[in-house]
């Protein structure tokens, strides 16, 4: 018997695309990671998916250019959630 279900295609655009939240701008590098920066460029972080209990969580790092290095905020349920913690 023949099958129905025909294969998905996801047509992905060549170039990333930016949204913005407040004053930061959100730049999707893959599928499960973005790229937060101020408007001038400057990054303020990134955000994540992670699999959490078999949901799916966000996890925000901020980029502490001083120290050259990322600090891990605690995972959250929204994706906006997590962006809105690295406005503080």
């Amino acid at each position: 018997m023949p099958s129905t279900l025909q294969p998905e295609f996801h047509i992905r655009s060549p170039r990333p695309v930016a949204r913005s939240r407040g004053d930061l701008r959100i730049l999707d590098v893959r599928d499960d990671l973005s790229r937060v920066t101020r408007a001038n460029g400057e990054i303020v972080g990134y955000v994540d998916r992670v699999d959490v209990a078999g949901d799916t969580a966000y996890r925000a790092r901020r980029y502490v250019a001083a120290e050259r290095r990322f600090v891990e905020l605690p995972n959250v349920w929204d994706a906006d959630d997590a962006v809105d913690t690295l406005r503080w």
